[in-house]
């Protein structure tokens, strides 16, 4: 479309009556096939210009929030401009969990909407006839990621029996033995999912003892780490371990898309109803179609990934009653956002 218009400003002078009525009638039945296919999509979409107002949006969009996009959006505070996907729970006028993803297009945000409602209500006869299907995707992803591994042992055993003495091929076998262990840990993790053991806490515990860990990496890096903790900090009900291993797995991510120096902002901040960790590197960024599929087995760009990770982080937030939100912009970093539900909310909750 901008190509067609591109052309008609082009030769504007050269057209006469006639030429720009047909030129006209051309843009015309071009807007409403659009209008009209924008308008039969069963998923919410809603066009956000560069400050955040509605200026289009279709009526499935109204169906799915409960209400006009204009009254909503604003509250969810939306990145513009920038990738992101997220997920909130609406109560009105029934209880319904929403997926929302931002695209940037142009000068304007595009907002994806989409009602996750049954996908997080299936009936535990689809849950176990799911868990047989990632079963056999995970076990079909783990022998395709270990043969690379496996040739390169075997070949480099060959080269050890004619020469013991050969080093390079003694340590390049201890490191693809340690990624097999990392391949098979991490299936098994997402395999045998443990249960968290809840207990009062502060986020900040998990966080800090993260950092510690990596701390020497960081420097290594020259990562310039900051984080701002507010002198008091409601408290949550979560499992120390299993956060630490959410930081972690982000944190690596965070440091692998920073391979020359950068930097890692993170805080955390509290509301009437949760606890947030923020935590926003400004490493290379990712690409829409890249976030779309961010926490699905095996889809990663790393040459040593599996793409495990980040499935595992998600589900594990997921069972602390929280909420992980991820946004990115392609040379501008990404930012992770977690969310926990305060040890009082939660409690009322549960009654």
């Amino acid at each position: 479309m901008s190509d067609f218009f591109k052309g008609v400003r082009k030769h504007i002078d050269k057209l006469d009556a006639t030429h720009l009525r047909e030129q006209f009638e051309r843009v015309t039945d071009a807007l409403e096939r659009s209008e009209t296919l924008i308008h039969a999509l069963k998923e919410g979409l809603v066009r956000l210009d560069k400050h955040g107002i509605v200026v289009q949006s279709n009526p499935a969009a109204r169906q799915i929030l409960g209400m006009p996009p204009e009254d909503i959006l604003p509250t969810l505070s939306l990145p513009l401009g920038k990738s992101s996907k997220r997920e909130i729970s609406l109560t009105y006028p029934d209880p319904r969990r929403l997926e929302l993803q931002t695209i940037p297009f142009d000068d304007e945000t595009i907002v994806y909407v989409r009602d996750i409602t049954a996908e997080r209500a299936r009936t535990e006869e689809e849950l176990r006839a799911g868990a047989t299907r990632a079963v056999c995707d995970l076990a079909a992803g783990v022998a395709h990621e270990i043969g690379n591994p496996l040739n390169a042992l075997a070949l480099n055993i060959q080269m050890l029996e004619r020469d013991p003495s050969d080093r390079e091929s003694l340590a390049i076998c201890k490191s693809q033995i340690k990624r097999l262990d990392g391949i098979i840990r991490d299936f098994l993790a997402a395999l045998r999912p443990s249960r968290p053991n809840l207990a009062p806490g502060s986020l900040a515990d998990p966080l800090r003892d993260c950092l510690a860990t990596l701390r020497a990496q960081f420097e290594e890096r020259r990562i310039h780490v900051t984080l701002d903790v507010p002198s008091s900090l409601p408290s949550v009900a979560l499992d120390r371990a299993q956060m630490v291993q959410v930081f972690f797995n982000i944190l690596k991510n965070a440091l692998e898309a920073m391979r020359d120096g950068g930097a890692i902002a993170m805080s955390i901040s509290s509301d009437d109803d949760t606890v947030s960790v923020k935590i926003a590197d400004s490493g290379e960024g990712m690409p829409p179609e890249r976030l779309a599929h961010l926490f699905e087995p095996y889809r990663t760009s790393k040459a040593n990934g599996t793409g495990l990770g980040l499935m595992i982080t998600k589900r594990i937030v997921g069972d602390h009653g929280g909420t992980i939100d991820v946004e990115s912009e392609v040379g501008h970093g990404t930012v992770f956002t977690i969310r926990l539900p305060r040890l009082e909310r939660r409690i009322r909750e549960l009654k």
